[in-house]
């Protein structure tokens, strides 16, 4: 397979242990997003002796036969970053992984790393020496020894998680993509192209929500099976509805235990029933006396116990009664020691509240002063406004009779004349009474608002001065405890209201704290669904179908039930149908499959993706459609890196510069990688066309 460039292309080679790099062009060069892998080395490992792969930036096309090995490539991925032999499908130990003739297996990567604290000129070398004997495993980081949970932590700090099918899709899974839970798929979305706050959050929410359900419910009885004389009653859980089922039947008669005995040895033995019986009762009778006594003793206990606890109280209460007499001693004593004149202090007092009285008197009869002053300049200003009203009048008066007649205009000019200096005149004359300077044009600011503040009418304006002189009367008997008193009422009122509004403030916190996780959740979730959808959406109508992807949820508050639905259609006669393993084809579900991947992929939050073949099973159709999807998206210069693994190609599809094409060969005489001269082949190559060009 070639790429459209032939320097763009790469050869994995197969052979006995080698140490150093192989030959040739490496791929293109690009811009490798933190957590690529650079390097992916194999020693005893499946199919290999040894191998090295070095994938590029952006797609990366491993193609070869079956059973070359182009699967081990993806197993040394996943037990290098430290994922579970389970999530290959290929046995629960990591000898399954290893060559028939070998006891220790390795695989290491290098991974782009700028940010993890384990990193050597940016890069981050994970190495695995794995055990067939014991089933264990060596680790070390960049040249040291490393756990394997730090090896964990250092894969989860660069946002690579094997274990997720959204972003790792060996062969042995690609059918359990589309048996994924509309949950089970929300969780791993979110895991791949989510925010790192978004899955804790959701977990915070189930978790929140499932107790208190639980108050609710290249306490029910634990009793199963209850017996009555003549019933059975078996009770279980139901496994769909989680309800208690009871269910009951008749006891069929005794069959074994029913046979005739003699009758002495009967009567003997009810005899003997009788003695013991007769004993049992008088061991009751001792057994309800000690019980009696026990009750006494305990009363007693308890008797005992109550007037130690009342002493004990009684014994505080004198402590503190002790010592509140010294506090009030040593107080008295200070009081005596200070030598207050309470006679002078009344003076004093006296004498303050004199002078606090006749300031308000002051006060209250330069207000009238100025409510007169001002009921005065109203009065003017009403007259004025009664002036202006006749004089706009008789202005529009005498315009409207300049246009009818012509020849009385210069008499209403002469008329308007003298009216204007009248105008100007009493302006002036209600300037100088108002104390205005008669250079300003208009009425001040602050009379225009002591005016509009006063009534409108005579008669509001006597009631108003009349109230305020009725008030000013008023306060000449005021007596310093109303004062007081009210003083008092003000700063209780002033209390309450700052206590109300923290109360207020305080809930509407609490409020808005409660909404605030689900908001940090949802909302966000929404956002990528809907990005998601909207790339989803795109390929499938770039393939002459139709497919889309919602959130789905059947109650708001239950978060533990919230999930991505797939909906796809690839015929024109028929409806949306949900991706289920039963009602789509096997090629239908990989390529929902691998456009649902390509959707994610565009997000760009995870370094790497991984898909084994899960072009198996398309038409050609299809599969020509989705690789030309794959190779857009996947060689665009935002996206992450991409491993699409596939052992047969279509003819005549369409490459990007931007791709790397590892052809894995594999046999009993392949050269060792040291060997492999990419030049000469493609040498010989040329030549062999030209011969048959020329033939």
């Amino acid at each position: 397979i070639m790429a459209a460039d032939p320097r763009k292309r790469k050869l994995v080679g197969l052979g006995p242990e080698q140490e150093t790099e192989p030959q040739g062009d490496r791929g293109p060069a690009g811009r490798f997003v933190e957590g690529s892998i650079l390097r992916i080395t194999m020693h005893n490992f499946l199919t290999y002796d040894h191998c090295e792969v070095y994938p590029g930036p952006n797609l990366n096309m491993i193609i070869g036969a079956n059973g070359t090995g182009k699967s081990s490539i993806v197993c040394a991925i996943c037990l290098g970053l430290a994922g579970k032999t389970a999530t290959l499908g290929r046995g629960d130990k990591v000898g399954a992984q290893m060559r028939l003739t070998c006891n220790v297996l390795t695989c290491c990567l290098r991974l782009q790393c700028s940010c993890c604290r384990y990193r050597a000129v940016g890069n981050l070398v994970i190495f695995r020496e794995m055990q067939v004997q014991n089933n264990q495993s060596t680790w070390t980081i960049n040249g040291e020894h490393a756990s394997q949970r730090v090896v964990e932590e250092a894969v989860k700090a660069l946002r690579i998680q094997v274990g997720n099918l959204c972003q790792f899709l060996p062969q042995e899974k690609v059918g359990e993509f589309a048996k994924m839970s509309k949950v089970e798929l929300l969780e791993a979305t979110e895991k791949s192209v989510g925010p790192p706050e978004m899955y804790e959050i959701h977990c915070e929410l189930k978790t929140f929500r499932s107790k208190e359900r639980e108050l609710e419910v290249i306490r029910e009885t634990q009793l199963r099976i209850i017996y009555t004389a003549e019933e059975k009653y078996h009770v279980k859980k139901s496994q769909y509805s989680n309800k208690t089922i009871a269910s009951n039947s008749v006891l069929r008669p005794s069959q074994f235990l029913n046979l005739a005995v003699e009758a002495d040895k009967r009567n003997r033995l009810w005899e003997q029933l009788k003695a013991v019986e007769q004993n049992v009762t008088a061991i009751d009778a001792q057994i309800k006396t000690l019980q009696e006594q026990q009750s006494q003793l305990d009363r007693r206990d308890n008797e005992l116990l109550r007037r130690k606890k009342m002493l004990s109280e009684m014994k505080g209460k004198k402590r503190q009664l002790e010592q509140k007499i010294s506090a009030k001693q040593d107080s008295l004593i200070q009081m005596e020691q200070s030598g207050i004149d309470l006679r002078q202090a009344e003076q004093e007092a006296c004498t303050k509240t004199r002078a606090v009285n006749s300031q308000k008197v002051a006060i209250v009869t330069e207000f009238g002063q100025h409510m007169r002053s001002r009921v005065k300049l109203h009065m003017v200003k009403v007259y004025l406004a009664l002036e202006i009203v006749e004089l706009s009048a008789e202005k529009a008066r005498l315009e409207s009779s300049c246009r009818e007649a012509t020849q009385k205009c210069k008499q209403l000019d002469e008329t308007k004349t003298a009216l204007l200096n009248t105008c100007h005149e009493r302006l002036k004359k209600a300037k100088e009474t108002c104390n205005i300077d008669p250079r300003e044009n208009g009425i001040p600011e602050e009379l225009k608002t002591a005016f509009s503040e006063l009534p409108n009418t005579l008669d509001e304006i006597d009631a108003w001065l009349n109230e305020e002189r009725s008030r000013a009367e008023c306060f000449t008997g005021l007596s310093s405890g109303v004062v007081e008193e009210y003083t008092r009422r003000s700063q209780e009122i002033e209390n309450l209201s700052r206590e109300l509004e923290e109360k207020h403030s305080a809930l509407e916190t609490y409020q808005q704290n409660i909404s605030q996780a689900k908001e940090q959740w949802l909302n966000p979730l929404r956002l990528l669904v809907e990005q998601i959808n909207e790339k989803f959406s795109d390929f499938f109508y770039s393939m002459q179908c139709a497919g889309e992807v919602d959130l789905h949820s059947e109650n708001e508050e239950e978060y533990d039930r919230y999930g991505i639905r797939i909906r796809v259609k690839f015929r024109s006669s028929t409806q949306l149908h949900e991706l289920t393993p039963h009602h789509q084809s096997g090629g239908e579900r990989s390529v929902s499959t691998m456009l649902y991947l390509m959707a994610l992929q565009e997000l760009n939050r995870c370094p790497f993706r991984v898909v084994d073949e899960i072009n198996q099973g398309m038409d050609p159709v299809n599969e020509r459609r989705v690789f030309d999807i794959v190779v857009r998206t996947a060689c665009s210069g935002t996206t992450s890196q991409y491993f699409f693994i596939t052992p047969k190609l279509l003819p005549n599809l369409q490459y990007a510069d931007e791709m790397t094409v590892l052809c894995v060969h594999n046999g009993p005489q392949m050269l060792a990688p040291t060997k492999w001269n990419e030049k000469a082949f493609l040498r010989r190559a040329r030549r062999r066309q030209t011969r048959a060009a020329n033939a």
